[in-house]
């Protein structure tokens, strides 16, 4: 694969965050199954925190990776532990807001994917960032740019923003537990 180097991986760690290359192969591994021409939803998608209640400190995330792949683009978000926290993803149907302030966001692109996982969390015990980069600007082919919007109370909010609502789907993988969203270039199949 022949990308220019600003698609290639965009890599979103906390300090210290290390081990990173065995990770990727593993997604890449999980990758080659799958199939490009997928055809994914726009539809809602929710999945329940499979164990601790809303009361606990959550999933630590721990990392956020990008990259453009052959038909879609790849957003992982990487937690420690043994299990992705409960999640909600859907396409936003009026402006996001940061949960903090009400203040709204703007993201490139006409659409908004939201990704929020509940419990979960991305910080530390003392307050501190787990990750270092907060908003970025792939820019890829589907996915423009990427922002957290919420990091408070058991919350975790991730804004995409995109050219259109292009159809998506969800991977869970383990060891690390990992949130895989891959989003189609493109609406219905056009790149």
């Amino acid at each position: 694969m022949s990308l220019p180097s600003p698609y290639l991986v965009l890599l979103l760690f906390a300090g210290g965050c290390g081990g990173a290359a065995p990770e990727r192969a593993r997604e890449a591994a999980a990758a080659g199954a799958q199939d490009t021409a997928f055809h994914g939803t726009t539809a809602p998608l929710q999945r329940a925190a499979r164990t601790a209640g809303r009361g606990s400190a959550g999933a630590l995330l721990r990392a956020v990776r990008a990259d453009s792949r052959p038909g879609y683009d790849r957003i992982v978000f990487e937690f420690a532990g043994d299990s992705v926290p409960g999640y909600r993803i859907e396409y936003a149907s009026g402006p996001v807001v940061r949960c903090g302030s009400g203040d709204p966001v703007a993201v490139a692109g006409s659409g908004r994917l939201v990704v929020r996982f509940e419990p979960a969390r991305a910080h530390d015990e003392t307050g501190h960032a787990t990750i270092e980069r907060r908003t970025a600007s792939p820019g890829m082919p589907a996915v423009k740019d990427l922002q957290i919007v919420c990091d408070f109370e058991g919350q975790v909010e991730w804004v995409l923003g995109v050219p259109a609502a292009a159809p998506y789907r969800v991977l869970e993988l383990t060891a690390p537990a990992r949130l895989v969203l891959d989003v189609r270039h493109g609406r219905g199949g056009e790149p």
